[in-house]
């Protein structure tokens, strides 16, 4: 976990070098048949007379982001420590191939390629939260994911979860696919991603799935195959 701690740090390198940033609106709005999910859902959010509680909610949802991870290792160690470490694998697979994504593509998020039409709700959530001014600062002028939206983790991370939990529980499975929807839905209505992020997101945690699974797979084989060795010069 703490590889992904600075992972995160890291990824601000992108910005850094002075790679030009892409916005992939034109996506979203190819999809939607001239719509944009995040335009969408924020007008028929702000109609209602709670839309606070939703932004609220949402912000919470999307702080998740590293506690998911974490959780969901902790309790696969406690079943199967094998699983736990493919679990991991994966983890350390997908923020690679994102990392590199991020470095030589990066791309922005809605509220920063629309300021004038995309609310920033997570900015308008601390603000209004009465969290102290230096840390609504420190959020607003030293954000890590400002040009690494596409693909995105938080849509990545609820697929690797929910894959690795489905091998142990069901129950535990059906529950994670449930929340990694809402986490996709959240994302893009905060203005955090377009839809374009999160599937790049979803395909990159299926990619990172079968690179480690494929791994594992050969580093099992290859443990097998000395111990047979060793077991085969033992009896003689």
């Amino acid at each position: 976990m703490l590889l992904l701690v600075a992972y995160e740090v890291m990824r601000d390198l992108a910005s850094a070098l002075g790679m030009p940033a892409h916005d992939l609106a034109l996506f979203d709005r190819t999809l939607f048949d001239g719509h944009q999910p995040t335009l969408v859902l924020q007008a028929a959010v702000g109609r209602l007379a709670d839309a606070d509680v939703f932004d609220d909610l949402g912000s919470a949802v999307y702080a998740t982001h590293f506690l998911l991870p974490v959780a969901v290792g902790v309790w696969l160690w406690t079943r199967d420590h094998d699983a736990f470490r493919r679990f991991g694998l994966t983890l350390v697979v997908l923020c690679g191939l994102a990392f590199v994504t991020y470095v030589i593509a990066p791309t922005t998020p809605p509220w920063l390629a629309q300021p004038a039409s995309v609310r920033h709700l997570i900015e308008e959530t601390i603000q209004r939260s009465g969290v102290p001014a230096s840390l609504v600062w420190l959020y607003s002028h030293h954000d890590y994911n400002l040009y690494a939206a596409f693909p995105s983790l938080h849509a990545g991370f609820p697929v690797v979860a929910a894959v690795a939990a489905w091998g142990q529980s069901r129950k535990v499975g059906v529950l994670l696919w449930l929340w990694a929807v809402i986490v996709w839905v959240v994302v893009v209505y905060l203005g955090e991603h377009y839809v374009a992020d999160v599937i790049g997101g979803i395909v990159y945690a299926v990619i990172a799935i079968a690179i480690a699974r494929s791994i594992s797979a050969r580093l099992t084989n290859r443990h097998v195959a000395m111990a047979g060795a060793t077991e085969g010069t033992t009896s003689e």
